[in-house]
Parts: structure tokens; C-alpha cells; sequence
């Protein structure tokens, strides 16, 4: 047998096994009265929480043959969990058959995406590379020193590049599939189906996102978990159930991420669990729900204690020739935040290459150029020069690691995040508020470069759903959606055009 049929098989197999492990998280949710949407979010991010739980228990007890045995023991249980409710995945295919029928455009963009995604994921595995690299690094402020201490989290290189999970090459896919359907879940809320859906496709066809759904980067899995933590929030305050509580707490321990901002998003996640708790059922609940299954609760702390590694401030495993880069602090305080608002809210203008191809050619509007101009002439009114830190660069065209989100994540996320702040219900102002407060830190704490891309795509992940509130009934007539949708459409094929072109 070649060696590419060997990783072919390997890749498959392990890819097979995730499957298996999502099947029993879907069934199980289904049996807990979650809706389809909320069970498939969940039932993408469990296996990504199992892969990181058993290689991390293995590494700290210093033990690697209990890799094996963890994962023999959760596939029985997995299998046993699909035979018992297997009455519950049973409609799957009916459901499907129901959503093209309903949806056409949506269910064959998002299913083709999803598909072609998947295969390329696979192909990265076994062929040992990837879109984006893991951890995620910025080609400037090179220096040959190592990277500064970060928690250990998921790292895909290092379970892919060992026998432990060969289905690790799946984990971030199954991570971009928990913010799709997490999204549509969370717009529900908000919104009927079909404009839930539009709001689907236009966060799904983000360029960051697609990207790093066939990366080997831990960036999209921390987003994933953050949106399911927001969907497991959301049903805890509508109905306190200590299923959903403990979904919450995991989801949000999961959502640590490396680096120096890695604890932000948890801290204001916790902050706005004990607000928005507290003001709905009193202070009493979190006793609660502990007191209603208290084994429960003490079983879900293990792989809470794991996921935070506040034990753990070492250097991460880096593969080898892996060029760190540097990380420095705003020292300009709120004027070098300022700066840096306005430098992140420029490049929130992504247009994509294609687009600014088609200005530069038929309209001679060269966009970057553009960009940078106002950079210039704004920040030349309010500082002097050389007191906004380092000089503002634009990545080049085509360089997928520094990508951005597209052009719905400036004109459309912001504008709902804004919106929701000023008319929206109690709960999503909340979350709105939180995460401006989040994009607020990230302005304040570090100095801007190029890499601190990486920072926004849990703001983006988690704000799209409120584009739903934007967008009400009268306003979103069906010609309206039918233009967003095929904005979405085109995007997407863009994005996924370059993923998969990538790996050839």
C-alpha cells in the first residue's frame, strides 16, 4: 500500500470515527428536546471537546497509551448512544430533503460548501499541510526568539502530526459546521427561517471563517466553542436546566484560546452569564441548578479544570521552524486605541482581491490605496507624526493567513451590533455590549499589527446572529434576501474556490 493510500485510509477511518462521535452528540441532544439546529451545533463542537480532552489528560499524566483506550471506550459509548436513540437521527435524511425543498439556493450552497470543504480537509490531513498554520502568525515583526508563554489548548498540528486522532484533520471543519448551525440557531430568535438562513449563509461565506475551517488552527475552534456557549446561555435563561448549565460552563472553558487576549472572551462570557442569570431568576440559580444534580455537575468540572490549564503556562509544542512573532502592548493608551479602532474598522472594509480587482480595472479606484489615504489624512489631524505606533500596512493581495471576514462583516455585523445596543431586548443588548467591551480590549491591550486578525473572529462568530434583528420582516421583502443570498453565494464560492485551489 502507497503512502498516500496509508493517509487516504488513515484520514478516512478517523474522519469516520468523528462521525460517529457527532451522530451520538445529535442524538442526544435531540433526546434532551433540543431543536435541530441547536443539537447539530452542539453535536459538531462535542467531538472537538472529546479529541482535546483525551490528548490533554494524556500529556499531563504522562501516559500516551491512554490515548487508545479513552477513545475505545468513548466510541462503545458513542455506539451504544446511537443504537439506543437511534430514533432520533432516524428523520435526518427527511429533514435534509426538507431543507432543499424549502431552501434550494441555501441548502445547495451550504451542503456543496460543506461537502467540498470537508474533502479538502481530509486532503490537508494526509498531505501534512494546511491553509493557515497553527497557532496563527503574521509574516511581520519577524524575530527568531520563541513565542511568549500561552496556555496549551488544542493544538491541530500536534495531533495531527501524531497517531493519537488521525480525525484531528476534521476538528476545525466540525468547528466552522457548530458556528453555522449555531448561528441559524441564535437568528431564530430573532427571525423566520428564511431570513435566519440569509444570516447563515452570510456569516458561513465569511473568508476568515472558510478558510480556517482547512486550517490546522485553534482560532476557529475557540469561536465555535464561544458561539456555543452564547446557545447554551440563551437556553439556560429561557429554561434553567442543568443539562444546558453544564453545556454553558464546558462551552465556555472551552473557549480559552493562547495567548495574552485568551482569557478576555471567557471573562466577559462569565461577567454576562452572572448578569443576565441573575437578573432573570435571581441570585439563587447557580446554587440551583448545582443543588438539582450535584454528581452532574462534579462530573463536568474534570474537563472544565482541563480546559481552562490555569496549571499550564508553558511554552506550547510548536512544530518545528515555526517564526514566532512579537507582542507588545498599546503604550499609547487611549490614543494609540483610537488608532488602532481606526485601523481595525479599515480593514473591516475587506472587499476581497476580486472585487478590488473589478474597482481597479473598470473604475481606475484603487482600494487599498484608499484605505491607507484616509488612514493617513485622519490620524495625520489628531497625532504627530510617529505617536501612533507601528506604521499601517495593508496585508498583500493573497495572503491567506492575514484574511479578512468580507464586506457583510463590516457592513452589515457592526451595523446590527450598533442597532441591537440602542432597540434590542435585554439580552442581546447585553451581548452587544459585551462584545463592543471585547473589541473595545482588544483596541486597548495590544499594539496593532497585521496578525491581530486572528483576535476578531470571536467577535464575528458570535455577532452575526444579529443581523436577524437588523433585518425584520418588513424590511427583509424576498427580493432584498435574494440579493444577500446571492452576495453570500458569491462570496462563498470565492472563499472556497481559494481554499480548496490551495492544496494543489
Amino acid at each position: 500500500m502507497t503512502e498516500a493510500m496509508l493517509g487516504i485510509l488513515t484520514a478516512g477511518l478517523g474522519s469516520a470515527e468523528m462521525t460517529v462521535y457527532s451522530l451520538a452528540a445529535l442524538a442526544l441532544f435531540r433526546h434532551w428536546d433540543f431543536t435541530l439546529a441547536e443539537a447539530a451545533a452542539g453535536a459538531a463542537l462535542l467531538p472537538v471537546m472529546l479529541a482535546s480532552f483525551v490528548l490533554q489528560v494524556a500529556d499531563l499524566s504522562g501516559i500516551p497509551g491512554l490515548i487508545p483506550i479513552m477513545r475505545l471506550i468513548a466510541l462503545s459509548l458513542a455506539v451504544a448512544m446511537i443504537v439506543r436513540h437511534r430514533a432520533r437521527i432516524h428523520f435526518l435524511p427527511r429533514a435534509i430533503r426538507f431543507f432543499g425543498r424549502e431552501h434550494l439556493l441555501a441548502a445547495a450552497v451550504l451542503l456543496g460548501a460543506l461537502g467540498l470543504l470537508a474533502v479538502a480537509a481530509v486532503v490537508a490531513g494526509w498531505q501534512g499541510g494546511a491553509i493557515l498554520p497553527a497557532p496563527a502568525a503574521s509574516p511581520i515583526n519577524v524575530v527568531g526568539a520563541p513565542p511568549p508563554p500561552t496556555p496549551v489548548k488544542l493544538l491541530a498540528d500536534a495531533v495531527v502530526l501524531r497517531p493519537g486522532f488521525p480525525g484531528a484533520v476534521l476538528l476545525p471543519w466540525l468547528a466552522y459546521v457548530a458556528i453555522c448551525f449555531g448561528t441559524y440557531a441564535l437568528a431564530r430568535r430573532y427571525a423566520w427561517p428564511p431570513t435566519a438562513i440569509t444570516v447563515t449563509l452570510l456569516v458561513a461565506s465569511m473568508p476568515r471563517l472558510v478558510l480556517l475551517s482547512v486550517s490546522r488552527n485553534v482560532e476557529i475552534i475557540s469561536a465555535a466553542a464561544a458561539v456555543v456557549y452564547i446557545l447554551a446561555l440563551y437556553r439556560t435563561i429561557e429554561r434553567p436546566d442543568i443539562k444546558d448549565f453544564i453545556l454553558m460552563v464546558v462551552a465556555l472553558a472551552f473557549s480559552l484560546s493562547p495567548g495574552r487576549m485568551g482569557p478576555v472572551f471567557p471573562i466577559l462570557g462569565l461577567a454576562l452569564a452572572v448578569a443576565l442569570l441573575h437578573r432573570r431568576h435571581g441570585g439563587r440559580i447557580w446554587w440551583d441548578l448545582v443543588c438539582a444534580s450535584p454528581l452532574s455537575v462534579a462530573a463536568a468540572g474534570l474537563p472544565v479544570i482541563i480546559f481552562c490549564q490555569g496549571w499550564h503556562w508553558t511554552e506550547p509544542p510548536f512544530p518545528a521552524g515555526f517564526i514566532a512573532t512579537t507582542w507588545s502592548y498599546n503604550a499609547d493608551g487611549l490614543q494609540g486605541a483610537s488608532a488602532n479602532l481606526l485601523r481595525y474598522g479599515l480593514q473591516m472594509l475587506d472587499l476581497t482581491p476580486p472585487v478590488e480587482a473589478v474597482l481597479a480595472k473598470v473604475f481606475n479606484v484603487d482600494w487599498n490605496g484608499f484605505r491607507l489615504g484616509v488612514h493617513d489624512y485622519l490620524l495625520g489631524i489628531v497625532f504627530e507624526p510617529g505617536e501612533t505606533g507601528p506604521p499601517f500596512v495593508l496585508p498583500a493581495t493573497g495572503n491567506r493567513t492575514l484574511t479578512w471576514f468580507g464586506p457583510f462583516a463590516g457592513l452589515l455585523v457592526l451595523p446590527a451590533l450598533g442597532w441591537a445596543l440602542r432597540r434590542g431586548p435585554r439580552r442581546l443588548k447585553s451581548l452587544a455590549l459585551a462584545l463592543v467591551a471585547y473589541g473595545t480590549l482588544v483596541a486597548l491591550i495590544p499594539a496593532w499589527t497585521q496578525g491581530n486578525v486572528r483576535y476578531f473572529t470571536t467577535f464575528f462568530a458570535c455577532g452575526g446572529f444579529s443581523i436577524a434583528f437588523l433585518l425584520p420582516p418588513w424590511r427583509m421583502t424576498r427580493r432584498r434576501r435574494l440579493f444577500l443570498q446571492l452576495g453570500a453565494v458569491a462570496l462563498m464560492a470565492y472563499a472556497v474556490g481559494v481554499a480548496c485551489r490551495s492544496l494543489y
